[in-house]
Formats: structure tokens, C-alpha cells, sequence
């Protein structure tokens, strides 16, 4: 058995566009996986890998199916592939477009965003992650009531990081 690192986004969770699940659980995900540029990179919380090796094969509408030990994601390649692939980026669960992979759920983590600036003016973003015992109903998008944020600190949930067992490949 494998376990597999895939974000359930807060754009998903705040549309009621997932199944609501807890640890333990089997469910099926329709996933997509989402190429990162290395100017993008954030440290990542521990044990959230951004490797994805697959077998790449083209589909009608140019997008490429993955195939991995025990999972399927679609991904709108930049450039013809085809083949053994490893990738950097994340599986994100896509509830209209995504492939489904089933499997049981083994951990569940709130991510969230908090960006501040430094002494010298400078942006800084930082990844925390929160244990959670069920996929929440709503997620914190940032914002605020009367529609301002603090000038030196802002937060704001990205999604849940799932922990998914899946079957023999």
C-alpha cells in the first residue's frame, strides 16, 4: 500500500463541491494535477511531497492522462508528452474535470497561508498545517466582516491536505 499527498482546495470546500469525509474513510476524488515553476516553491509542510512519477499519455483536447501506482490525474501539459514522466507539482482534487482514484483516507491537515512583511519591506509567505479529524464545511478565504485585513500580517486557508491509502497498484 501507498499513500498519496492530494489538496482539496478551499475554492472546493467553500463551493460544497467534495464529499464531506473524515479519517478512515473511503472516498473517490477527481483529480487534476497542477504543474509548479520553481519561483512558485514554498517550503511545504512535512510530508507533503511535490514528486509525481507517472506514465504520461496523450488525449483528445491536447490534456495528458497520468497514471501512477494507483491513481489517475488529468494534466493540461505545456508541451507534448508522452512516457514515463516525474513531475514537481501537486494532485488536486478537480470535481468536474479530474480523474477519479479512490482511496481511504489516513490523515487530514488544514493548510494555511499566512503572508507578513519583513523588517525590510519584503513579502514573506509561510505554509502551517492543522491536524483535523474530518474535512471541514467552511474555510477561512481571509477576508474579513468589515472588509479590511491587517496591514502587517494576513492569513488565510489554501484547503485540507489529504493523506490518502490507495489499493496495490
Amino acid at each position: 500500500m501507498r499513500s498519496l499527498p492530494i489538496l482539496l482546495p478551499a475554492a472546493v470546500i467553500r463551493a460544497r463541491a467534495c464529499p464531506l469525509a473524515s479519517i478512515r474513510q473511503i472516498r473517490t476524488w477527481r483529480l487534476r494535477f497542477v504543474e509548479r515553476d520553481a519561483p512558485d516553491d514554498l517550503p511545504r509542510p512535512a510530508g507533503w511531497s511535490d514528486v509525481v512519477e507517472a506514465s504520461a499519455t496523450p488525449r483528445d483536447g491536447g490534456s495528458v492522462v497520468l497514471t501512477g501506482a494507483g491513481f489517475r490525474a488529468v494534466w493540461d501539459a505545456p508541451r507534448p508528452v508522452e512516457g514515463p514522466v516525474r513531475l514537481r507539482g501537486d494532485l488536486v482534487v478537480d470535481p468536474l474535470d479530474g480523474l477519479e482514484t479512490s482511496g481511504r483516507i489516513l490523515r487530514l491537515r488544514l493548510l494555511t497561508e499566512t503572508v507578513r512583511e519583513d523588517a525590510a519591506g519584503e513579502r514573506v509567505v509561510a505554509l502551517s498545517t492543522r491536524d483535523l479529524s474530518a474535512i471541514p464545511k467552511v474555510v477561512d478565504d481571509g477576508s474579513r466582516a468589515n472588509g479590511t485585513t491587517a496591514l502587517d500580517v494576513r492569513t488565510r486557508d489554501r484547503g485540507v491536505l489529504l493523506d490518502v491509502e490507495l489499493g496495490p497498484a
